[in-house]
């Protein structure tokens, strides 16, 4: 997978989590179906995953762009994905997105399992489409 290619990808993702962002907010559908919220961390989950694979190997802003290894690609990708997770519900909770104590709980490890498994859909896409050398794996 080329880097203008991943860029793609990674606009096309931003721009369909917007829009149901956008659409959910607009029609209050995080309140209308239960499930709206996992659609939008299993995506949040695969472009954070991707997000930070571009960064730090292809991006040149951390050294020269290289090619991981898969154990390595893997790590990154699902530690970033569970990094963003946790880091998006501590931010709902400090700006009190959520006021209900009830579910809360089970509401917040199911968004982080989704985001963990976006991440893992996302390393799956990724080693699909690239051509990833062995180093030490």
């Amino acid at each position: 997978m080329s880097r203008t290619h991943l860029l793609v990808v990674l606009a096309v993702l931003v721009c369909v989590i917007a829009a149901l962002q956008f659409t959910a907010l607009t029609f209050h559908l995080y309140w209308t179906f239960w499930w709206y919220d996992i659609i939008v961390h299993f995506l949040g989950g695969t472009f954070s995953g991707l997000l930070i694979l571009w960064l730090c190997f292809f991006s040149g802003y951390f050294g020269t762009p290289r090619i991981p290894s898969k154990v390595l690609v893997f790590w990154f990708i699902v530690l970033s994905a569970l990094a963003v997770g946790i880091g998006w519900e501590v931010f709902e909770r400090a700006l009190v997105v959520t006021s209900s104590i009830e579910g809360y709980y089970l509401d917040t490890i199911l968004d982080v399992i989704f985001d963990v498994i976006g991440g893992i859909v996302a390393f799956r896409f990724f080693i699909s489409r690239s051509i990833i050398y062995e180093v030490n794996a």
